[in-house]
């Protein structure tokens, strides 16, 4: 429309511009790099997989190595028939030692001989599978003891240490360091004052001997998943959750304390 000829130069309206060059997208925003990430997957896995790998040579060690335990299991088993059993002139707490003869696959040193000579004679009345059952590592309760056994252990040498681990005790747990045969005994007392001891497959020492507390950790995890104990010659299903149970009453040990003129040892 024209203007009006009486319009002053003010009220002429400014033509419209609009601007229809072409609209500009928006430059992408570059995209963020994440190989760090991917770089610490990959490392994960690898330590993943090295532990895997680990873990699963030293379970397959420790299980060839007990496969070859049980000729030295009823080696000594054989050893124990035919060993000649005295108890030590100076002795004056029940414990019990023995002579045997050379055998294979059998080296003792003098603690074990003396734990297991007053086990067989003392505790066990003799019984060879009972004990074979102990050195497979199971977990033992010598009920209304009173702590005896627990005594017994604990002063049988002046090498034992105090030593910390899953099993409920009442007073510090004890461990009896044994030699190239059995390893390690561990012995506590339970809440109703009851004496318990096992035979430890490998002993916990990190400091000294860190292969065997690895070996010691995985016998935990193979006792947490399979439900067995693993001792120094075998394996055995009585857990602290079943464990062997033996009457003191029952044994030797108690009838030589309560019966006047009693023979140190069985006869049969």
């Amino acid at each position: 429309m024209a203007p009006s000829p009486n319009a002053s130069p003010c009220d002429v309206v400014a033509p419209l511009v609009v601007d229809v060059s072409p609209v500009q997208e928006a430059a992408p925003k570059p995209r963020r790099r994440r190989h760090h990430h991917h770089h610490g997957s990959l490392k994960l896995l690898f330590y993943l997989l090295s532990t895997i790998v680990v873990a699963s040579a030293l379970i397959l060690f420790s299980a060839l190595q007990r496969m070859t335990l049980e000729s030295t299991l009823y080696s000594l088993m054989n050893t124990m028939l035919t060993a000649e059993y005295y108890v030590p002139t100076e002795d004056r707490t029940g414990l019990v030692d023995m002579t045997i003869a050379p055998a294979r696959n059998v080296a003792t040193i003098d603690v074990e001989r003396i734990i297991l000579a007053t086990l067989y004679t003392q505790l066990l009345n003799k019984h060879s599978k009972v004990l074979m059952e102990i050195v497979k590592g199971a977990h033992v309760i010598v009920e209304n003891d009173q702590g005896a056994y627990y005594e017994l252990f604990r002063n049988i040498t002046a090498t034992t240490y105090t030593r910390i681990s899953s099993h409920a005790s009442i007073v510090s747990q004890y461990a009896v360091p044994q030699g190239p045969l059995l390893e390690t005994l561990l012995t506590g007392v339970t809440a109703e004052k009851h004496s318990w001891f096992q035979f430890e497959g490998a002993n916990w020492d990190p400091i000294d001997r860190p292969f065997d507390s690895i070996l010691h950790v995985l016998n935990y995890l193979e006792y947490k998943v399979r439900g067995v104990q693993i001792g120094p010659l075998g394996t055995s299903l009585h857990t602290d959750r079943n464990p062997l149970r033996i009457r003191f009453e029952d044994t030797y040990h108690y009838h030589r304390l309560t019966t006047p003129g009693a023979a140190p040892l069985p006869h049969h």
